[in-house]
């Protein structure tokens, strides 16, 4: 490994950096990757300030990092923003990005570092602002979709509530957003689940199109040693014939009567 570090293959180098720190031969580690920094290498750069992070050198991290948020990646500053704010820095991580509102991933990367700084209400009214800014997406005078940015403003809206336990208001926020399901889960879902709204979920998944819905109410059965009652959830959405589930080839990628499915590779 430390040969094939040594000739410049990347995943060697990281693996060896890594050996040596966990060997707490910190400055060795560093000399492995410093070719790599030299380069101005984004990925580089965030395996060094990970590794000097478990190292309890954070501030090292910190400054490492800091030129690269300032040249404004989206990535970089998700990344720089939750460092910050892991080691005390809440409310300039939040500040850091707070204009990038608009981004799905910023956004999310803000509503958890809001938490973090006790910035619950403040990130509430950003993304309030928001919604009250959405215009329809089409020109149709009765479309009902909406040209929302951030497209997550609903969820994340209903993360910040359900945090205050206003789960009602959570749930009628989930209850408006267009994408139903992310990556496979279903956010209302999820929340009813967590909540023990048993008989809530088990409504939503008999309407749901997607079968995300259905998934969960079957995980809640098999959690608590019901498989008899999973296997029940399972046979009748495979019999429905409109909700697909994630373990049918017949679920759309596209826009339904019911919802969206959305995936996401960030």
């Amino acid at each position: 490994m430390e040969l094939q570090a040594g000739r410049g293959e990347w995943f060697c180098a990281l693996a060896w950096a890594r050996l040596l720190g966990d060997r707490q031969q910190y400055a060795r580690a560093l000399e492995v990757l410093a070719p790599y920094i030299a380069t101005g290498w984004w990925p580089a750069a965030q395996a060094q300030a990970e590794l000097l992070e478990g190292w309890g050198r954070a501030d090292e991290a910190i400054a490492l990092c800091r030129p690269y948020a300032e040249a404004g990646d989206r990535l970089v500053l998700n990344f720089f923003a939750r460092l910050l704010s892991r080691h005390g820095h809440g409310a300039d991580a939040f500040a850091l990005l707070r204009p990038g509102i608009d981004d799905w991933f910023l956004a999310e990367g803000l509503v958890d570092v809001a938490e973090v700084a006790g910035l619950d209400e403040e990130a509430a009214a950003l993304l309030e602002a928001r919604i009250a800014a959405a215009v329809p997406a089409c020109d149709d005078p009765d479309c009902g979709r909406l040209r929302l940015e951030p497209s997550n403003a609903f969820p994340l809206l209903a993360a910040i509530r359900e945090r205050q336990g206003g789960i009602e208001e959570a749930i009628e926020l989930l209850r408006r957003r267009e994408s139903t399901s992310v990556n496979g889960r279903d956010a209302l879902a999820d929340l009813l689940a967590r909540h023990d709204r048993i008989e809530e979920l088990r409504a939503y998944a008999a309407s749901e199109y997607h079968g995300h819905a259905a998934q969960r109410l079957a995980e809640v059965f098999e959690e608590r040693g019901d498989a008899e009652g999973a296997i029940t959830v399972y046979g009748r959405s495979l019999k429905s014939p409109t909700a697909c589930g994630t373990w049918s080839s017949r679920c759309p990628n596209s826009w339904s009567g019911t919802g969206r499915v959305t995936r996401r590779s960030e």
